[in-house]
């Protein structure tokens, strides 16, 4: 009785938040008004807000004109106090900071993403409205496992005494217990490094139960899932039968320890899925549970990985889980099959450059109301990270209106980041490897005739160009240093090359005085010879494919 009257609780509490939220799609304006108010008093009295004279601004055109458009990297002179243990360096007195959420910067070094007590709220509020939502469109759903895979929140620490690592971690550990029963795997779990391990012992705990949906960011992720379970079917059936979990790879003792009392031998399901193995000579999602949905991106590039879901799972629909990043949530999608979502103007102050202005000094910045159907725009962002007018690199396009309010879906991060699988390797951190690694060649000059572009395939993987005279001699050498240094440089490639939703990459070869020529111009897009600027990196799949490769 106590557990149906804290479900009906929770309920209730998720439909409040889901009301506010579709309330705030029906007056834009109000809803950023308020925004604008609780940013203010988040910022007061802090080192921020004094710099910015922000303790006499009450109006939008104020804040405008006293805040600038930055960058992560500008707004060093405020995060590092915070990791000192600062938090009057970007917060009011009586706002708690919880964690710091990592993720790759646009340079070698990583981004630190204050997590306040207020922004994880707010985080949190958007899960619920987008799960109460695709539960309600899918009510076979309700009450059943729900497989989850995390990040963990532990990686680092400050000098100041927070933990660093992923948000997604936090969430889990944090989770109400309503819900939280319903999850899989237990949050230790998202500490297991090994990829194989990690897939391998998520399959092996799904496959005794009646799974409902799989929920995670990336496709990758859901397609490695699926592999695995095929890859191995025999020894998940026979762990399955025993009651044990055997994975390939490293399991951490602690994380076994945690998982011993979940793992009871189960000879009728071993049995089903021995039935199962023999009849379609694997196991595969599509026949082992009665998915309902699955929850994970479909915008941008990751949508080419979308093309191989059927095969594991058949034509169970997809819901796009909106654009949210360390920075915060900013999209909420209400249908399958689509990027598209409602902006989410109850937890971020939005504002949005046209495509055409981006990079301009004096850009113009449009406000949710202003946006057209059709058109492309660069997210600002303003909410409780601390981070305010915060230019976030990410392309969107307005597909349609919800009542007054804007859909978008993403596109792709900045014209000079490259994200296959979310790992947002920029061209700054391109030019810098390929510095470093003519230091350790010890080359007299630097080399600075190549190309890097990311290629499609089993794993994706990036395909550093070079000429023959360059790379005759170290080719093997080049290529493994290369990728060694874009691993240091960028955690995310690190992160995806260590979960193999990367391959390494790979030499490629052109005849010498390629990069001199019409075709580099050619892969420039072009223009009049005084209009052309040098490319080390294009950010489309496959897009250097008629390269004359020797």
């Amino acid at each position: 009785m106590y557990r149906q009257i804290a479900g009906k609780l929770a309920g209730w509490g998720a439909s409040r938040q889901l009301k506010r939220f579709f309330d705030a799609a029906g007056d834009p304006s109000r809803a950023q008004k308020q925004m604008l108010a609780r940013q203010l008093t988040l910022l007061s009295g802090s080192d921020f807000a004094r710099d910015h004279r922000l303790a006499t601004v009450d109006t939008y055109d104020d804040f405008v004109r006293r805040v600038p458009i930055r960058r992560y990297e500008e707004f060093g002179k405020y995060i590092e106090p915070l990791k000192l243990g600062r938090t009057e360096a970007l917060f009011a007195r009586d706002e708690r900071l919880v964690m710091f959420a990592m993720t790759s910067g646009t340079t070698g070094q990583a981004k630190h993403i204050p997590v306040t007590r207020r922004s994880l709220a707010d985080y949190r509020r958007g899960w619920n409205v987008f799960g109460l939502r695709a539960l309600v469109d899918h009510p076979s759903a309700f009450f059943r496992k729900i497989v989850q895979v995390t990040s963990p929140m532990r990686e680092e620490k400050t000098p100041g005494g927070h933990w660093c690592g992923a948000i997604t971690g936090l969430l889990a550990e944090t989770q109400k217990w309503i819900v939280r029963k319903h999850y899989v795997t237990p949050p230790a779990v998202a500490g297991i490094k090994d990829p194989l391990a990690k897939s391998y012992t998520v399959v092996r705990l799904a496959l005794t139960e009646d799974v409902s949906f799989i929920s995670t960011a990336n496709p990758s992720t859901v397609l490695r899932l699926a592999q695995t379970m095929a890859a191995h079917s025999d020894q998940l059936i026979r762990d399955v039968h025993a009651g044990e979990l055997t994975p390939p790879g490293d399991l951490p003792t602690e994380v076994a320890d945690v998982l011993k009392s979940r793992l009871k031998p189960n000879r009728r399901r071993a049995n089903q899925l021995e039935a199962i193995c023999s009849k379609n000579g694997a196991l595969l999602p599509k026949d082992v549970w009665n998915l309902a949905f699955l929850a994970n991106w479909t915008g941008g590039t990751l949508k080419l990985y979308l093309s191989r879901f059927p095969e594991f799972f058949g034509n169970v629909p997809i819901r796009d889980i909106g654009l949210l990043a360390s920075e915060g949530r900013f999209s909420i999608p209400i249908e399958d099959n689509t990027p598209a979502g409602i902006l989410e103007l109850t937890g971020n102050l939005l504002e949005f450059i046209p495509e055409q202005d981006y990079g301009q000094s004096s850009p113009t910045v449009l406000r949710p109301e202003q946006l057209k159907v059709g058109e492309r725009y660069f997210l600002i962002l303003s909410n409780a990270t601390g981070l305010t007018r915060y230019d976030i690199g990410d392309l969107v396009e307005v597909v349609d209106f919800y009542r007054r309010t804007p859909m978008i879906a993403f596109l792709s991060k900045g014209s000079h980041i490259s994200s296959v699988t979310g790992e947002k390797l920029s061209e700054h951190q391109i030019v810098e490897a390929m510095d470093l690694l003519s230091q350790r060649l010890n080359r007299k000059a630097k080399i600075d005739n190549f190309l890097v572009c990311p290629h499609w395939s089993d794993p994706p993987y990036y395909a550093l160009t070079l000429e023959h005279s360059v790379s005759a001699d170290h080719g093997q050498i080049i290529q493994q240093e290369f990728d060694a240094i874009l691993q240091k440089l960028n955690i995310e490639y690190q992160a995806k090359r260590a979960s193999l939703r990367l391959g390494p990459c790979r030499l490629q070869r052109v005849p010498d005085g390629f990069f001199q020529g019409d075709d580099l111009k050619r892969l420039a897009c072009g223009g009049r010879s005084e209009q052309y600027k040098r490319k080390f990196l294009l950010t489309q799949i496959d897009g250097d494919k008629d390269l004359p490769i020797g």
